[in-house]
């Protein structure tokens, strides 16, 4: 009888692990034109009166930040910043506590990141209510967190999830902070796409009142693929082994608000 029991709990072992290889091999497929095109930033997660403009995506501005893009699932070919530098006024440079961070959604924090830094600087994921395990972030870096915030928290729209900390770099000051999007799946390395290809209608409004668009606030791939960003040895402060690009970003990786 024993020996039977055993090839039974073995056997439903075995369907379980199979079922669970199944199941993360359907959940790591491409993704649906539904979630490609997927508005979920429905709030804006700034305070447009404290920005003075942003990094372009796939700009030659900080460092080397690729990643599999979300529609084809492949890395582009060359070093391009993938995410947004967020410029903030003048006035606020190197001043912690002030510039807001806020959920772009109802949902919850998803994971924080100490990001070679620590509390009081770190990458916070937010992610919209889901219960799949394929799930769309909106990624803070350097971002102090809110007392009484933490992994797993439920955030509402609009709720402020910390400030930007801007007491960074070798003179520990600087102006801008970042901000990306990602694609999680099971097998797979966290996907990459333009942030404002996520944003409601509503929520673009607010920036096209600045002069901002989804369209305006990007390099293409094609000119990118073109006009190669110049690498720089790295700085002392930089930190992982990505490619760096000269601190003195170029006008045409930047857009100002208006």
């Amino acid at each position: 009888m024993g020996r039977k029991i055993k090839i039974v709990l073995l056997v439903l072992v075995a369907v379980v692990v199979g079922s669970f290889g199944v199941m993360a091999v359907v959940f790591s497929r491409s993704l649906t034109p539904e979630e490609t095109n997927h508005k979920f930033i429905t709030s804006n997660p700034l305070d447009l009166s404290q920005i003075s403009g942003f990094s372009k995506y796939r700009s030659c501005a900080g460092h080397d930040y690729r990643g599999p893009v979300a529609t084809t699932g492949k890395i582009e070919d060359t070093p391009r910043s993938m995410k947004h530098y967020v410029k903030v006024r003048s006035d606020l440079q190197g001043k912690n506590g002030i510039v807001k961070a806020m959920a772009p959604f109802d949902g919850k924090i998803f994971k924080v990141d100490n990001d070679f830094g620590g509390p009081g600087d770190q990458q916070i994921w937010l992610t919209p209510n889901s219960i799949s395990p394929r799930q769309w972030h909106f990624v803070f870096f350097h971002i102090a967190l809110e007392k009484g915030l933490k992994q797993g928290s439920p955030i509402k729209a609009g709720q402020l999830i910390g400030t930007a900390n801007l007491k960074r770099g070798p003179e520990g000051a600087t102006d801008n902070f970042d901000i990306a999007v990602k694609f999680t799946r099971p097998l797979r390395r966290p996907a990459i796409d333009a942030p404002f290809a996520h944003m409601t209608q509503s929520v673009l409004d607010g920036y096209a009142r600045h002069g901002i668009t989804s369209d305006n606030v990007l390099i293409s791939e094609e000119k990118r693929n073109t006009i190669s960003c110049p690498i720089i040895p790295k700085p002392s402060w930089g930190d992982g082994d990505d490619a760096y690009f000269s601190p003195q970003w170029s006008m045409d990786d930047m857009i100002w608000l208006k």
